[in-house]
């Protein structure tokens, strides 16, 4: 197999796990709502996705690099929106 071979695999799978984390995106902002959403998973998530972040970087793998910097952004988001949204969730049943 070419090493271009091997790239185009590695974006394609890089693709398509990036990808997999869009509907989450959507659907914890649409709602405003991330309350089944594991902040332990994410946090995790968040971390190791920067390691492979840092790796890519290291070994200068474009199709990881790019791959990593967009999921990252979409973890991120689902992390702020957990922390943001369970925050103003739990300030609003203390209200009631």
């Amino acid at each position: 197999m070419t090493s271009e071979t091997i790239e185009i695999i590695g974006l394609i799978a890089g693709a398509l796990t990036t990808l997999a984390y869009v509907p989450q995106v959507v659907k914890v902002w649409r709602s405003h709502s991330a309350r089944d959403i594991s902040l332990g998973m994410f946090l995790l998530m968040n971390i190791g996705i920067a390691l492979w972040l840092v790796y890519g970087l290291l070994i200068g793998s474009p199709g990881l690099i790019a791959a990593n910097v967009v999921t990252l952004c979409l973890t991120a988001a689902v992390l702020v929106a957990k922390l943001k949204f369970d925050q103003s969730g739990t300030a609003a049943a203390s209200n009631r």
